[in-house]
């Protein structure tokens, strides 16, 4: 379908912007595939210190192998504007960086299994690649035995006296893995006894484990204060221990992979159980205020002693991103509400989101263009929530979002948006969760419909 033919989210008024900016982000992110693929060819000619500097050279901006910010995210935008701007050279461009990436891997093998750092992040990358292409299908079998065997390898640590969020998270843990490996099963149609459908059944398991309720109604999830030091700023917020309520975090990605599991019919009747129960315990923790819909914190503070969430009393909505705050929370139930059929928990996920679209921009502390906590983000979450509820006021959002990513468009940086991890702190990224191949990917969702596949990496749930 040509760009043109499209009236989705107003492309009508914004589509001509909208795919000058995509097509000016497209071009550098394949200028920066050219760079990272000359340097596949020098480094191929030479070895030793000189070929180490020159594969540090400019592609130096990403990270090898992790989705977040490395070869494969850049390569999954380049994919998907090549369909939506039906841009052949892009398409070249996306399978040169996926090789680089390979390559990548090779020099220096994935450590982790994560989504946003590890094999996961990749494997689902190269998904998407065989979805368009058949022939990199034996490559994607590949990958998916190495990430089953790598996550079954992984030791973990058993819920009790408290976890990192890195064992169960969406960016380097459970969450994330399961949701890839669900993914990998689904579109390989493996069989029992495979190492991915192996993997997703004991990751499964281990995320039931993690959101059952021990005798005192402390759940697995907990994160003690001895944690602290890898995750800075919790120590004033919650001295004894923590409760984390972000998508890329805590609960609400935990329920995203819950809903992926259960509409596989992995793990039989336990993660539509489990869904049901930890989407009530969210609902049931959602600000007490006067504001019509729902929100939540950052966190729930743990209790002195008895670890123990505490109600959020007195606390502040987190800022309306998908990593934290009612954005990715409504997402999440939005999804669970479909898999469980419960049309309760939908109206609370569409209060929630609809709040957000309520509120004046100020109030959503929202000022990056990126997807993680920026305008993009919201672009890629209202998009997904007007194709599931038709909501006129969703399309509106999504519209507003698009508006606002083309406004902070810039050519005269080098990847034609930048960061702003903190005000006044601009970073220029050319990577998929804070840079400029995440803005491209959702400018391509509003481009073409059938482009928005690519959020199901974000989301964890099937588009």
């Amino acid at each position: 379908m040509a760009v043109q033919e499209v009236q989705e989210f107003g492309v009508r008024e914004f589509g001509t912007r909208t795919a000058e900016v995509a097509r000016a982000m497209a071009d550098r992110l394949a200028a920066f595939a050219g760079a990272a693929a000359e340097t596949e060819r020098e480094t191929a000619r030479e070895s030793g210190p000189k070929a180490e500097r020159t594969a540090a050279g400019h592609a130096s901006a990403a990270h090898g192998s992790s989705l977040a910010d490395g070869y494969p995210g850049i390569a999954l935008a380049l994919l998907h504007a090549g369909k939506a701007l039906e841009e052949p050279k892009l398409l070249d461009a996306a399978q040169a960086l996926l090789r680089r990436a390979a390559q990548a891997t090779a020099e220096e093998p994935l450590a982790g299994a994560g989504l946003y750092a590890g094999t996961a992040g990749f494997a689902s990358v190269l998904l998407d690649f065989a979805v368009y292409d058949r022939r990199y299908l034996p490559s994607l079998h590949r990958i998916a035995d190495r990430l089953g065997e790598q996550i079954l390898a992984a030791p973990r640590l058993e819920p009790g006296a408290g976890l990192p969020v890195s064992d169960f998270d969406v960016i380097s843990g459970a969450a994330g893995q399961l949701a890839a490996a669900v993914r990998l099963c689904t579109v390989l149609e493996s069989s029992p006894g495979d190492p991915i459908r192996v993997a997703a059944e004991r990751l499964t398991e281990y995320l039931l484990r993690v959101t059952e309720p021990d005798d005192r109604r402390r759940f697995g999830w907990f994160t003690s204060s001895d944690y602290y030091p890898a995750y800075p700023g919790y120590e004033e917020q919650a001295p004894y221990g923590m409760y984390n309520l972000g998508f890329a975090h805590g609960l609400p990605g935990i329920v995203s992979a819950l809903c992926t599991v259960a509409a596989a019919g992995i793990g039989g009747s336990g993660p539509a159980e489990r869904l049901a129960q930890t989407t009530a315990w969210l609902v049931e923790n959602q600000l007490k205020d006067e504001v019509p819909g729902a929100a939540w914190p950052n966190l729930l503070r743990a209790e002195e002693g008895t670890g123990l969430p505490v109600a959020p009393l007195g606390q502040h909505s987190a800022r309306a991103a998908w990593c934290y705050g009612a954005p990715g929370i409504g997402i999440a139930l939005l999804s669970a509400s479909k898999v469980l059929g419960d049309t309760g928990l939908e109206a609370t996920a569409v209060g929630a989101l609809q709040r957000v679209a309520d509120w004046a921009p100020a109030e959503r502390n929202i000022f990056s263009p990126s997807l993680c906590h920026g305008h993009a983000g919201l672009l890629a979450v209202y998009q997904r929530a007007h194709a599931v509820t038709g909501s006129a006021s969703f399309r509106a959002m999504a519209e507003d979002s698009l508006s606002t990513v083309l406004s902070l468009a810039d050519e005269a940086r080098p990847y034609v948006v930048t960061d702003e991890p903190r005000r006044g702190e601009l970073v220029d990224d050319p990577g998929f969760l804070n840079g400029s191949a995440g803005v491209l990917l959702a400018l391509c969702g509003a481009l073409a419909p059938q482009a928005t596949t690519w959020d199901e990496v974000f989301f964890l749930t099937p588009a």
